[in-house]
Protein backbone atom coordinates (compact mmCIF):
# COMPACT_ATOMS: atom_id res chain seq x y z
CA UNK A 1 0.00 0.00 0.00
CA UNK A 2 2.75 2.43 0.66
CA UNK A 3 4.48 1.67 -2.90
CA UNK A 4 0.75 2.20 -4.24
CA UNK A 5 0.82 5.68 -2.28
CA UNK A 6 4.57 6.73 -3.05
CA UNK A 7 3.93 6.30 -6.99
CA UNK A 8 0.48 8.34 -6.55
CA UNK A 9 2.46 11.20 -4.73
CA UNK A 10 5.25 11.33 -7.83
CA UNK A 11 2.87 10.94 -10.27
CA UNK A 12 1.28 14.19 -8.44
CA UNK A 13 4.40 16.21 -8.08
CA UNK A 14 5.80 14.96 -11.73
CA UNK A 15 3.06 15.27 -13.88
CA UNK A 16 0.71 18.38 -12.21
CA UNK A 17 3.39 20.57 -12.31
CA UNK A 18 3.76 20.17 -16.10
CA UNK A 19 -0.08 20.58 -17.38
CA UNK A 20 0.50 23.87 -15.32
CA UNK A 21 3.48 24.69 -17.71
CA UNK A 22 1.85 23.82 -20.93
CA UNK A 23 -0.87 25.82 -20.29
CA UNK A 24 0.75 28.73 -19.42
CA UNK A 25 2.90 28.16 -22.78
CA UNK A 26 -0.17 28.27 -25.02
CA UNK A 27 -1.33 31.25 -23.04
CA UNK A 28 2.12 33.10 -23.99
CA UNK A 29 1.28 32.54 -27.59
CA UNK A 30 -1.81 33.04 -27.88
CA UNK A 31 -2.34 36.00 -25.35
CA UNK A 32 -5.82 37.25 -24.04
CA UNK A 33 -8.71 37.34 -26.21
CA UNK A 34 -9.55 40.79 -28.24
CA UNK A 35 -12.78 42.21 -26.90
CA UNK A 36 -15.29 44.01 -29.20
CA UNK A 37 -17.82 46.28 -28.81
CA UNK A 38 -21.14 45.25 -29.73
CA UNK A 39 -22.51 46.68 -33.09
CA UNK A 40 -24.94 49.52 -33.63
CA UNK A 41 -28.99 48.45 -32.87
CA UNK A 42 -29.02 49.93 -36.85
CA UNK A 43 -26.15 48.29 -37.93
CA UNK A 44 -27.39 44.82 -40.16
CA UNK A 45 -31.03 45.96 -40.64
CA UNK A 46 -31.09 44.32 -44.67
CA UNK A 47 -29.61 41.07 -43.54
CA UNK A 48 -28.55 38.78 -40.52
CA UNK A 49 -26.37 38.83 -38.15
CA UNK A 50 -23.96 36.08 -38.42
CA UNK A 51 -22.24 34.64 -34.99
CA UNK A 52 -17.93 35.13 -35.49
CA UNK A 53 -16.19 32.10 -35.84
CA UNK A 54 -12.94 30.98 -32.86
CA UNK A 55 -9.96 31.86 -33.88
CA UNK A 56 -6.81 29.17 -33.36
CA UNK A 57 -6.82 30.38 -30.32
CA UNK A 58 -10.39 29.66 -29.44
CA UNK A 59 -11.06 33.52 -29.08
CA UNK A 60 -14.39 34.88 -30.51
CA UNK A 61 -14.09 36.80 -33.59
CA UNK A 62 -16.59 39.66 -34.51
CA UNK A 63 -20.08 39.06 -36.11
CA UNK A 64 -20.77 39.62 -39.68
CA UNK A 65 -23.52 41.01 -41.72
CA UNK A 66 -24.90 38.45 -44.10
CA UNK A 67 -26.91 40.57 -46.65
CA UNK A 68 -30.31 39.75 -48.34
CA UNK A 69 -30.94 38.70 -51.53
Amino acid sequence: MKIIYGLFLILIVVLFPACIVSNDSNNKECGDCPQFAPPPADWCKEGTIVPGVKDKCGCQMPPTCEKKK
